[in-house]
């Protein structure tokens, strides 16, 4: 394994070629795709960075968990744990590029057990095959100058105020073993077997796509924190979430890659002269021609309509991505369905915004909205009856 400091200030490590295929393997076991996407992530980062520290640093750096012990995290939350002695460092694996912040998913910092010493921001690209360790931050100082979203239950630090150089956190750990690294953490509750079982069999549901954000977080984390109890909730979501979850993963877009069922905007209309003519309106319609990327999906209605999905994204100069959601009819409709729905929910399905359309509306949107990175969105259709849902991940 070969590794370079490109800058003075960040970490680079290669990734090994067969780890690709280790990592799909060792990825398959979850109940939705976007769980199976973060183990993959997750694997490929300790399994690069492990090695690393071992011979560079801490001949005796483990893992905090068992390997089979690891799905049942990565089903629900993003991050490996490493230790070294007594301290344990925090991997946070992402593909994306900014680095505008550091977000941490609050059960690595409320929940006393998970607790780390150190976060490391990482990020994957899986298609040069490297990993980059950008910057690093402590418990304490996400305690005393994160910003906290509810929304998504994630602890916020700005780029500016992440410790960019990684040679300081190898120094300090060698001359400063003793460095206080921790805030203070609230105790969990213990919870009664009788609330256990009911909050397993609660969030074990299909219809609760997000569990971690289905329940108070007192009791999520108490009930993530016991690993029995983790396992089991892991297993049932996997016996009983079917069929499994499709997240379309917007990310890869910006690389030209669509998921199954989408297509970019040029390659639709280019494949249908009817479309094309109908999608050359689209372009100018209120900037959405504007947008880096646009991709399309096809929905059919009930009886025998079609209309098209568009969503358009940009790159912002903060490093977050703009988004752009639309909804046309096709050639031979000039109009759309009067009373069709456009909906935008959050991850807990809270809704956002919620768009109908009239009588003689050539289409509906959404209004243009900015997200960070690993943000989780839901987008319904919906006419009288009928509704249909497609899920995204920035």
């Amino acid at each position: 394994m070969t590794f370079s400091y490109a800058r003075p200030t960040e970490l680079w490590l290669e990734i090994p070629p067969n780890l690709s295929v280790e990592s799909r393997e060792q990825s398959q076991g979850f109940s939705l795709s976007s769980s199976s996407w973060r183990a993959y992530l997750n694997h490929i980062c300790y399994q690069v960075f492990l090695p690393w520290i071992r011979e560079e640093y801490a001949p005796q750096a483990t893992m905090w968990l068992k390997k089979s012990a690891l799905s049942s995290v990565w089903e629900f939350v993003n991050g490996t744990v490493v230790v070294i002695g007594t301290k344990r460092i925090v991997l946070l694996p992402t593909e994306a590029i900014d680095k505008d912040e550091l977000r941490v998913p609050q059960e690595w910092v409320d929940i006393p057990s998970w607790v780390g010493d150190y976060y490391l921001a990482v990020q994957v690209n899986l298609h040069e095959q490297w990993l980059r360790i950008w910057g690093y931050t402590t418990h304490q100082q996400l305690k005393t100058e994160g910003r906290y979203d509810p929304r998504n239950r994630s602890y916020y630090l700005d780029g500016d105020d992440v410790i960019r150089d990684m040679k300081v956190l190898w120094v300090a750990q060698q001359l400063c073993p003793d460095e206080v690294t921790r805030g203070m953490v609230a105790p969990l509750p213990i919870l009664p077997v009788a609330q256990t079982e009911n909050l397993l069999q609660r969030l074990s549901n299909p219809s609760v796509v997000f569990p971690r954000l289905a329940v108070p977080f007192t009791l999520w984390g108490a009930l993530l924190e016991n690993e029995d109890w983790r396992s089991r909730l892991y297993h049932q979501r996997l016996s009983e979430v079917t069929p499994v979850q499709v997240l379309v993963n917007l990310n890869r877009w910006l690389e030209n890659v669509f998921d199954a069922g989408w297509q970019s905007l040029e390659t639709l209309s280019s494949s249908s002269t009817g479309l094309a003519y109908s999608l050359s309106r689209v372009r100018g319609a209120n900037g959405f021609g504007d947008s880096q990327v646009q991709g399309c999906k096809l929905i059919d209605l009930p009886a025998g309509e079609s209309v098209a999905l568009l969503v358009g994204l940009t790159t912002s100069a903060d490093g977050r991505i703009s988004v752009r959601i639309q909804l046309h009819p096709l050639p031979g409709n000039r109009y759309l369905p009067a009373n069709i729905k456009l909906i935008l929910r959050l991850e807990s399905k809270e809704i956002l915004q919620s768009v109908e359309a009239g009588g003689e509306d050539n289409y509906i949107q959404i209004p243009r909205f900015r997200c960070s990175s690993e943000f989780s969105f839901s987008v319904q259709v919906g006419l009288d009856e009928f509704e249909i849902t497609e899920d995204f991940l920035v």
